[in-house]
């Protein structure tokens, strides 16, 4: 510290403002350094405001204001560093912010008037309630880190502070608090509600937390609000909305090997047990000599891929896995296929295998003696097939993803060490494939619009064809009808007609009239005629049956 004195007054003049503006806002009126001044105010034997102190007060609680003790004419002198004293003497010294009231706080109810407070900068108040109420409620399961949000802390919290504060406290996005909020029923200070504030301008009064029936706590996962100097781009995952992005992301970095001794997930436990119990039943059919089982059921999903040794390992894998993403909202199959952001990704693991040489059997050692001792007594004998080479699995695994992405372990990173890249790549996958389902569903809609319009243009084209059809019937019916009608009008301009003659001719005109289709007259025997159809459908046959007349 320097040893000029940056300002001088009694003890009771700095006590007062002490408990006035708080040990912050005196630091900060001064340009003091909040720590230099609270030991001065120690050594000076100046009570200060205990912890929780402002928090009560900005509330309307009760509070308690400790005495000064001693002389309070007693003319005390406050130091402040180098630096301070160096800024005072500097040049360009920044423009002290306006004094915010503590009006400015209107919806939170004040034991004292506004006027006592009157320095009192809202920031001081942000800082001290941040600090008095604590470090949020928090929970770890399967290595991950949740958050416990109780409705009406938060709810004191989002009306104390700035949202991107709580956010903070809390280790998340502002988004998330909102979030939160939203899903308990907590109303939010609305848009441009803090700059007000700050300006200490008017504000919209606090409404109250309103009542509920439903839960009054809420979990949610602690990613660590958004870094100002991360990347924006992000390929890996810059296809998901930037908050879902960020949440896959922690989990992807928290995610731990489950304890060998917690209890499994459900559909791991069911699945391993179908495992041991196939290969239970294998081994009783190749030794009752018929081969595989012959059952026609589908081996389930880890059995014949890996030794029974690997098993517990694989299901451990599995079990982190799926106890990470299921709070991400993906969900696993009975058949352990999992389904990420609606898409269903198929799994397989695999157990690589080295070759050793063979080593021979009991039976098979039996079989080379009784061969070779044949061999010696100079008898015939059928020479034992026995394999020269074995393939045993080595433990090492491979856990593929829709056969588009594998992840083995490798010499110095297991798998477990992995977890977090297949997690990743269960979305990248997810993407690939909802993609490739929606080019699949375009082409198939534009299979079945093209099908469509085929079936269409067919219909349209078979309308033509009926309809020029019947224009050209009813055109050869209309030349038939001429080509009588001028006949008809021939023998009667002849002359020379008798009784018979007219009345055929009277008979004519009328058949006339019915095979015209521009007359398209009804016939006593035939009815009406339809010129439309094709001339083999309107040919007049005899009828040798009389059921219909």
């Amino acid at each position: 510290m320097s040893e000029t004195p940056v300002i001088e007054m009694t003890r009771r003049q700095l006590y007062d403002e002490i408990w006035e503006i708080s040990v912050a806002g005196v630091a900060k009126k001064y340009d003091l350094k909040y720590s230099d001044l609270l030991k001065q105010m120690k050594e000076a034997d100046i009570p200060i405001p205990p912890s929780g102190y402002w928090t009560k007060l900005s509330f309307g609680k009760p509070v308690e204001k400790l005495e000064l003790a001693g002389d309070g004419d007693k003319v005390i002198s406050i130091f402040g560093t180098a630096q301070d004293v160096h800024k005072r003497k500097g040049i360009k010294k920044p423009p002290e912010k306006e004094d915010i009231k503590i009006k400015s706080l209107a919806a939170i109810p004040l034991s004292k008037p506004p006027e006592v407070n009157a320095v009192l900068d809202v920031e001081v108040v942000n800082a001290e309630i941040l600090q008095e109420l604590g470090e949020p409620k928090t929970i770890t399961q399967y290595g991950q880190t949740y958050n416990v949000y109780d409705r009406e802390t938060l709810y004191m919290e989002v009306w104390m502070l700035p949202i991107t504060e709580v956010a903070k406290k809390y280790k998340v996005s502002d988004v998330a608090i909102h979030k939160i909020c939203k899903s308990l029923n907590i109303p939010t200070p609305p848009i441009g509600y803090w700059a007000k504030v700050r300006a200490g301008k008017p504000v919209s009064k606090q409404p109250p937390l309103p009542a509920t029936e439903n839960e009054k706590q809420k979990t949610g996962l602690q990613t660590g609000f958004t870094n100002p100097h991360m990347p924006v781009e992000m390929p890996s995952l810059d296809f998901l909305e930037e908050e879902d992005r960020v949440v896959v992301l922690a989990v992807s970095n928290q995610i731990q090997l489950t304890d060998e001794n917690d209890k499994m997930h459900a559909k791991v436990i069911t699945h391993r047990q179908s495992v041991l119990a196939w290969d239970k039943a294998d081994k009783v059919a190749q030794k009752d000599w018929r081969g595989n089982r012959t059952d026609g059921k589908k081996p389930p999903l880890l059995w014949g891929n890996i030794s029974m040794d690997s098993l517990p390992r694989v299901c451990r894998i599995l079990d982190s896995l799926i106890k990470a993403m299921e709070p991400l909202g993906c969900t696993v199959t009975d058949d352990l296929q999992f389904v990420v952001r609606g898409e269903t990704i198929s799994i397989s693991i695999s157990e690589s295998q080295t070759k050793i040489a063979h080593v021979l059997t009991k039976d098979e050692q039996r079989e080379m003696l009784v061969y070779q001792d044949a061999q010696k007594r100079g008898r015939y004998a059928y020479k034992p097939n026995i394999r020269k080479y074995d393939n045993v699995y080595n433990g090492k695994l491979s856990f593929c993803i829709d056969t588009k992405k594998s992840i083995s372990d490798g010499k110095s990173n297991t798998l477990e060490n992995r977890l977090g890249e297949i997690l990743i790549s269960f979305y990248q996958i997810s993407e690939t494939l909802r993609l490739e389902r929606i080019a699949k569903e375009e082409a198939e809609r534009k299979r079945q619009q093209e099908e469509a319009r085929k079936e269409e243009r067919r219909k349209r084209y078979n309308a033509e064809v009926e309809h020029t059809n019947a224009l050209m019937n009813a055109a050869e019916d209309y030349d038939a009808a001429c080509k009588i009608r001028a006949y008809v009008d021939a023998i009667e301009a002849a002359g020379n007609l008798d009784e018979d003659k007219r009345d055929w001719i009277e008979w004519a005109k009328n058949k006339v009239d019915w095979l015209d289709p521009t007359v398209a007259r009804d016939d006593e025997y035939f009815g009406k005629r339809k010129h439309e159809k094709s001339a083999s459908a309107k040919e007049l046959k005899e009828s040798f049956s009389s059921w219909h007349w």
